[in-house]
């Protein structure tokens, strides 16, 4: 007589994938990630933009507020150190205090950290004129006359993303979206 566990055999069902079925699986992972690079550069990129352009703004509106509220002038201008103005490009930074551009040790209200992927230039590119002080009033300061901020892509790709803020002499301001960049 045989021993029964001779007799009969004990079979293991496998578990696991297949090359083939990895293979398979990896293959569909990597078209899907081929078609959504595009889209997901994109959607980064015109993020970045639309912060850039609410950011500031809204810095804007927050500068002309503050005046009021604190009765005295406050200013928002480029700035790269965080302390006071400089000749530096928006996407530096920018800070907002109370006080005139040229005062000696300002009261920071509001300090804004580098932005990336994107580029920036005023119209009128003057310190004079990338600086904007509010009055308590809320009126601008009588040596500004307006401009505009382009905000671009560092990819030259998406330059149709691009945006314009413009401020009035009146302080008032409007967005719009050129399709353009023409920031050297």
């Amino acid at each position: 007589m045989k021993h029964p566990l001779t007799t009969y055999r004990f079979h293991r069902q496998q578990q696991g994938f297949t090359v083939i079925e990895l293979m398979t699986v990896l293959t569909l992972l990597a078209v899907l990630a081929v078609l959504a690079t595009p889209a997901w550069r994109t959607l980064v990129v015109r993020n970045a933009i639309r912060s850039m352009t609410n950011d500031y703004t809204l810095s804007v509106y927050f500068a002309r507020t503050e005046a009021v509220r604190q009765n005295s002038p406050v200013t928002i201008c480029p700035s790269n150190n965080g302390t006071n103005c400089t000749d530096s490009a928006l996407e530096a930074g920018w800070i907002v205090f109370a006080g005139l551009p040229n005062a000696a040790a300002p009261t920071i209200l509001q300090d804004t950290l580098p932005r990336a992927r994107v580029r920036t230039a005023f119209s009128d590119n003057a310190v004079a004129s990338r600086a904007l002080t509010f009055l308590p009033n809320g009126q601008p300061a009588a040596n500004f006359a307006g401009n505009t901020l382009r905000v671009c892509s560092t990819e030259a790709d998406f330059a149709n993303l691009s945006r314009d803020i413009t401020i009035t002499r009146a302080a008032r301001i409007n967005v719009v979206t050129p399709g353009v960049c023409n920031i050297p």
